[in-house]
């Protein structure tokens, strides 16, 4: 195993989770683990499913991350061929939506979870109870199994438990929309939809993909995994089974200046070419690089960019202000949609310093 693999939630990969990436990265740092790699979580849950059975050719398929805080839509390609030695699954693009007003643990959650203890023909008595009500208003007082409380507790209706989800229904086909009108109207229509997230196991989860997501992306097939199944994606990843390409979509540079025979000489540190890896530790022969900011007030830390790897490379000066001076290990955090986010670790320790470099015009 070359190293951890770790599924994050699609917001840790935008700009404004690095600095949970980051704290996670500080605390691995600290026990005898490889460095580790982020990826999505939906990548990771198709991993899992790719990983023993391998497509044939390029195939899209949707993750349907459903909770009640989030509800996330991701787009994925997933590759493969016979004699190739694992499948590949790459992040298209994905779009989010907030459910509004419902419970974290009440509602909708405890729904799932008493469906999830029901199980067997509970379970599907309740599923074919709720389809029946969704179309036709008599079964909607009809009870369901009791919410997630002792015997006496009153029985959740079919009526209550899709009044509940309606929010989260509503913010499915929201996502769905947002991600789908930035989609090419000639992309191919998924194989499969995924449905993952707290949510996954209640009984409704499937009839809002169904009844939610826009008419092109409808599925053959709909699959809810076991839970647990992202770090099992993940594992497979890290082993080398599947492979997870994410490749940097420029190239970025560290301008610097180092001593040589007395003599100060300009220099450029690498931090991502385009088409490959984003490193989290910058490393020349296999020691993290080093750079010192100096104590000068005039000082501005800069950035060399070319965007998508081609044209001319134009310096790039960061917002914020540079850190304090001292002595800093370089890393950069990619982020959906621009050119990441130079990180500055300093070499004693301590926290880290967090520098968003922005976007390309026009994202």
């Amino acid at each position: 195993m070359a190293g951890a693999v770790i599924a994050v939630p699609e917001e840790w990969c935008a700009e404004s989770g690095c600095a949970r990436r980051e704290a996670l990265f500080a605390e691995l740092s600290a026990v005898p683990v490889p460095v580790p790699r982020f990826v999505p979580a939906a990548v990771a849950v198709l991993a899992g499913s790719a990983g023993p059975a391998p497509v044939d050719g390029p195939v899209e398929r949707l993750v349907c991350d459903i909770g009640p805080e989030r509800v996330g839509v991701t787009l994925c390609r997933v590759s493969g061929a016979p004699g190739a030695p694992g499948a590949v699954v790459e992040h298209a693009d994905s779009a989010t939506a907030g459910p509004a007003g419902v419970p974290r643990e009440g509602g909708p959650a405890a729904h799932a979870l008493a469906h999830r203890r029901a199980g067997g023909d509970l379970a599907r008595r309740a599923e074919l109870l709720l389809a029946r009500a969704l179309v036709l208003p008599r079964y909607r007082d009809a009870p369901l199994h009791p919410a997630d409380g002792p015997p006496t507790s009153p029985a959740v209706t079919a009526g209550q438990a899709i009044d509940a989800f309606a929010p989260v229904a509503d913010a499915l086909r929201a996502a769905g929309a947002a991600l789908s009108a930035r989609c090419s109207p000639h992309a191919g229509a998924p194989d499969r939809v995924v449905v993952t997230g707290a949510l996954a196991a209640h009984p409704l989860a499937r009839h809002a993909v169904d009844r939610c997501l826009p008419a092109m992306w409808g599925a053959p097939r709909v699959d809810v995994p076991a839970p647990g199944a992202a770090a099992a994606g993940a594992l497979l990843i890290a082993e080398g089974a599947v492979r997870a390409p994410e490749p940097a979509p420029h190239t970025l540079g560290l301008p610097a200046h180092e001593i040589r025979r007395g003599r100060l000489v300009a220099r450029r540190i690498p931090l991502t070419e385009a088409g490959s890896p984003a490193p989290l530790t910058v490393t020349a022969d296999g020691v993290p690089v080093v750079v010192e900011i100096p104590r000068a007030e005039e000082f501005r830390l800069r950035v060399e960019v070319q965007e998508y790897g081609r044209g001319a490379r134009r310096a790039l000066t960061p917002p914020c202000a540079a850190p304090p001076a001292g002595k800093y290990h370089v890393g950069l955090h990619p982020v959906r949609h621009g050119f990441g986010v130079l990180v500055l670790r300093p070499v004693g320790g301590g926290e880290a310093a967090l520098v968003p470099l922005g976007a390309p015009a026009g994202g």
